[in-house]
This record gives C-alpha cells, structure tokens and sequence, in this order.
C-alpha cells in the first residue's frame, strides 16, 4: 500500500495512533514530515485550510481526522478488522470520548508545570512563544473550557485504574485482538508514557503497562520518507476517486453539489471549502478545484464536524 502518504510529525499523539494501525496492518506507506506550527506550506494546500495533525494522502483524496483515516486503513487491508461488527456501536461511542474527552485530560496532564520545566521546547522562550501563539490560534473560537491540573489528574486516575481491572484477564481491552479502542487509548497514554516526568504515575497500573507494551510491539510499518512538495506533486499528477453517492443524509437544507465549509466541531476551526460531494451518516466530503493541485476531494467523518453554506 505505497499509495498511502501519511502526513504527520513525531511527537503527535494522533499521528502516533496512526504509525501504529499501519504497523499492525503491516502496510508500507510514504511519510511526509510536516511543521509542528503554521506556517504549513506543502500541507494546507491539500486540506483546503483544515489544520490539524495528521493528514492522510491517495493520489488526489485528501483524509482529514484520525477517525476516518482508521477507517480507510481498515478497509484497504481488512484482515484482523479493528471494528468488528458485534461492537460496532460500542466501539465508536467508546473511541470518541477517547479522541475528546479523555485526550483532553491527557493533554492537561502533560502541560502542567512540573512537565512543562522539563520540555525542550520551553527552555527556548522564543520557541515556547511561538508554540504557545500557535495554538491560541489554533483553539481560537472553541468553546471548550481548559481542564485544570487537579481534574485533569483525578479523570486520568479513574480511567487507567478502570483500564487496569479491564486488563486482568484479557490481552486487550474488548478481548482478544486489539480495535479502534485499543488505538485511541494507546495514543493518549503513549502522549504520557514517553514522557520521564510522568513515566512513573504508570507504576502502579502493571496491566496497562503490559498491554502498552504489547500494543508498542506493533511498530510503525515500512515508511519511506518523502518530501512536503513530493507529494503535492503526487497529488497534481491524479484524479480524485471516483465517487458513486449513495444514501445522501445531507444537513438542512444542504445538498450535493453545494458550496459549503466543514470545521471541526471543538478546536481548529479553520474550515475547508468546496463543492459537496458526499453527504452520509459516516463521511462528509468536498470537492476542491486549487490552482496548483487541480481537482482534489477532502474527506472528514460525520461525527466530530459541522458543515455550513459557504459564505461570499
């Protein structure tokens, strides 16, 4: 699967959940290196203005959101499905408040000041400047309240405690073989685990620890690094999917074809514009004509965005 361009960058915790479902799948995959803050040249180009980290690139379609790029990996290599159809519903309820709730505590357990100190980044003012403009930036319109520290620790507790009496007699958290479930929770303590300030507060989880690991053992897939404009040239050279639209669900009073913006629901409302392409309860699409790239269409899923009429 060398079609698949995951851009992304190290130390993202959503990126990292997606190195390791293509290491599970065993997919090989081009890498695409992009900047921790904006600007973002080679990226912004092919999400229309969407923001966030990762992306995932084939050809021309452009997947915005871990959500959907899981889906999509799963689907290109199925065997060993994360989203096996007798849990359908509790594993997509269940990932979601990972990739919201619980990721939010776990980004404000790594940002206190005790871990903050000890962060590379900022020891630099100028570089913790910068970082810290960026994402106001980035959070600017949310209406999300930051989380406190002292919450932040007892939500945290409460879950790897519940995680740890889940674990006791099964290899991973629905059973036998890891799923959607498994990831988004990998993702968000791996954005603590990797940290040495923090490593401790997992000693008294064993279970957790020893599904960690087994989760780590994944690894990332076969990689080949590409660069930001190697793939925008990949991206000019195709054509978009073709798409056949089959149960539309679209919003009001929207309707295939169109012109609408698609933002994230919580942070990062920076919208992409286009032409509506696909409109079900899983996936909403748009179809983008750029100067540079020609005919793109970027995917987000249903959940977690909201899509308006483009404003003149």
């Amino acid at each position: 699967m060398s079609d698949i361009i995951l851009h992304h960058y190290a130390g993202s915790p959503f990126s990292e959940k997606l190195r390791l479902l293509l290491g599970y799948k065993k997919l090989s995959y081009s890498s695409v290196d992009i900047p921790v803050i904006m600007p973002k040249p080679d990226f912004i180009p092919l999400t229309g203005g969407y923001r966030k980290t990762p992306a995932m690139q084939i050809g021309a379609d452009i997947y915005c959101d871990s959500a959907i790029m899981c889906r999509v990996i799963d689907a290109l290599a199925p065997q060993q499905t994360i989203y096996p159809a007798e849990l359908e519903a509790t594993l997509a309820a269940s990932a979601h408040w990972i990739d919201t709730f619980f990721f939010k505590v776990c980004v404000a357990k790594l940002f206190q000041p005790k871990v903050l100190s000890k962060h590379p980044l900022f020891a630099d003012p100028t570089a913790a400047a910068a970082f810290s403009a960026d994402r106001a930036e980035l959070n600017r319109g949310s209406v999300a309240e930051p989380m406190d520290t002292p919450q932040a620790e007892a939500y945290w507790s409460m879950h790897l405690q519940q995680l740890e009496t889940q674990l006791q007699n099964r290899a991973f958290l629905m059973g036998d073989a890891p799923t959607i479930v498994d990831f988004s929770t990998y993702h968000c303590l791996w954005f603590g685990y990797t940290n040495e300030v923090l490593r401790n507060d997992f000693s008294p989880f064993e279970q957790v620890i020893a599904w960690y690991q087994r989760m780590t053992a994944f690894g990332h897939g076969q990689a080949t690094t590409i660069s930001g404009s190697d793939a925008l040239v990949i991206a000019s050279a195709a054509e978009p999917a073709l798409i056949v639209q089959q149960d539309a669900q679209p919003i009001g009073k929207l309707a295939l074809g169109d012109s609408v913006d698609i933002t994230p629901i919580d942070y990062g409302k920076q919208a992409t514009r286009g032409k509506l392409l696909i409109a079900n309860l899983q996936e909403l699409a748009v179809q983008r004509c750029d100067l540079q790239l020609g005919n793109t269409v970027v995917h987000f899923p249903r959940l977690g965005f909201q899509m308006h009429a483009a404003a003149d």
